[in-house]
């Protein structure tokens, strides 16, 4: 298993994954990243690849097996989220953390954390993520896999989330 950094050519295959991955909650009754089935890019998933922020993960047959991306400079959205909360200047802001459905219930998400904080340690103090808080599953994954809880808070649409971070120990 191997964690590597998208290259600018790569950019379609991101928003494919995003796609998938957006039919794939549809179809389990949720609406989250539902634009992206209209091909919209509101998550800004292609810069996010230019920036060199999105990493995919290969399984031993070099198949992509998922994706994340590690936002260097906090976006407005995070900026919104996490306002309330000590700043930190090195730090990854963590998103569209996918499994393509294929590789589910592998143990492939935690793999793929892992290898983001083995990624950034020795670059940045913290991970920085965020979930919906009626996601209770996601909750339960973060937790287990040595993300703190910070604290809930509200988007500008009143949406409640969750915050966690994975600090490296120094």
């Amino acid at each position: 298993m191997i964690l590597k950094q998208a290259t600018t050519e790569q950019a379609p295959i991101a928003m494919d994954l995003l796609k998938e991955t957006a039919a794939w909650l549809r179809d389990q009754g949720s609406t989250q990243w539902s634009d992206v089935l209209n091909g919209e890019d509101k998550h800004g998933i292609t810069q996010a690849v230019i920036n060199g922020d999105v990493y995919f993960y290969y399984d031993e047959n070099e198949q992509i097996v998922g994706m994340a991306a590690a936002w260097s400079k906090a976006s407005a959205w995070d900026q919104n989220l996490w306002k309330n909360v000590e700043v930190q200047e090195n730090v990854r802001y963590i998103h569209r953390v996918i499994i393509r459905p294929p590789f589910r219930g592998l143990e492939y998400g935690k793999q793929l954390l892992d290898a983001l904080k083995a990624e950034f340690k020795g670059k940045v103090t913290a991970l920085r993520l965020d979930c919906l808080s009626s996601n209770r599953k996601l909750i339960a994954f973060y937790k287990r896999n040595e993300f703190e809880h910070v604290k809930s808070t509200n988007d500008p649409q009143e949406t409640k989330f969750e915050l966690f971070t994975y600090s490296y120990k120094k």
